[in-house]
């Protein structure tokens, strides 16, 4: 009798990763060496040692700024800081200095079209500045990966986000929220929607995505939801369109037709915090959405003599 056994393996497609090797000045890497992960924001910790070759890797880290310590016996403890963004994989290596004080550098990566230079995926990243700052019409998040590069508007289909990648169809995006598909497969649009004020980030990948991404065909849409912090910290708002702030169409004013009433509320809150700081936290976001409004169809009908003249 022949037993397999079959490990799954989670696609760390929603969070981070940190990679490097350690090494003395001579170039030699440096085993055992402990390696300390602190996220800025939260507090908590992450330790790990490097292997025989020097090698250390960190994984599921949320995206965050992050304060990496690396201390050896004999060695000056070296810190640095570093930016994690969604579905990333950051290399960063040490080199340790023999009696020296700690060496503390900050690497704070600005968000922007990235080429991980670990698996060659080209990626653009939409911060929360981006996502707080930058208008948009509905509040819908998805509206901001037209910003991205090799990514163009007035895809008819209304599938996938909305827009083409690549030049390719719509509906070969896929779109992952924390990790998880967020597809609408019979209709291959999003699957659920998510408030404006519940994303920390997302990044858009346009090419060599690697083999954790799953049925994109164009590209993929990775988007990571807020997280508590040490603080308490929400949000409550109300964004209101009415008719009468806006203008009657001009084909209504050329029939003599009134301006339709229309009345859209879009409002809602989010809250965050810790239940036990540096250890455990909440985040929480709901939206409602209320829409009131009239339309005017317009229809062609041929007349009699018309048809009779075709």
């Amino acid at each position: 009798m022949i037993l397999v056994g079959i490990g799954l393996a989670r696609a760390q497609t929603e969070t981070g990763q940190l990679v490097g090797i350690v090494m003395d000045p001579n170039g030699a890497v440096i085993p055992g060496a402990t390696v300390t992960v602190k996220s800025v924001v939260t507090g908590a910790e992450r330790r790990t040692t490097t292997d025989q070759m020097g090698n250390y890797v960190v994984t599921n880290l949320l995206p965050a700024v992050y304060e990496v310590t690396v201390e050896a016996p004999g060695f000056a403890p070296a810190k640095r800081r570093v930016q994690v963004t969604v579905g990333s994989r950051v290399a960063l290596d040490f080199t340790l200095e023999v009696g020296r004080p700690v060496e503390e550098i900050e690497v704070i990566a600005e968000a922007g079209t990235l080429v991980n230079t670990e698996t060659q995926t080209i990626a653009q990243v939409i911060d929360s500045r981006k996502i707080v700052e930058l208008p948009t019409l509905t509040r819908n998040p998805y509206a901001l990966v037209i910003t991205a590069g090799n990514v163009s508007p007035a895809d008819p289909t209304g599938r996938g986000v909305g827009v083409a990648i690549n030049g390719l169809r719509a509906a070969g995006t896929n779109v992952l929220l924390d990790g998880a598909a967020n597809n609408d497969e019979f209709v291959a649009a999003v699957g659920q929607s998510i408030p404006l004020d519940a994303v920390q980030e997302f990044s858009v990948i346009t090419n060599n995505f690697t083999a954790e991404y799953g049925r994109a065909s164009a590209g993929i849409v990775n988007v990571a939801t807020k997280s508590g912090t040490n603080e308490f910290h929400g949000t409550v708002y109300e964004f209101n369109r009415v008719s009468a702030a806006a203008s009657n169409s001009f084909q209504n004013n050329a029939n003599g037709i009134e301006k339709p009433v229309f009345t859209r509320n879009q409002f809602g809150y989010s809250i965050g915090g810790p239940v036990k700081k540096e250890k455990l936290f909440f985040f929480q976001s709901t939206e409602w959405i209320r829409v009131r409004s009239l339309a005017t169809r317009f229809v062609l009908v041929p007349t009699e003599s018309f048809v009779a003249a075709a």
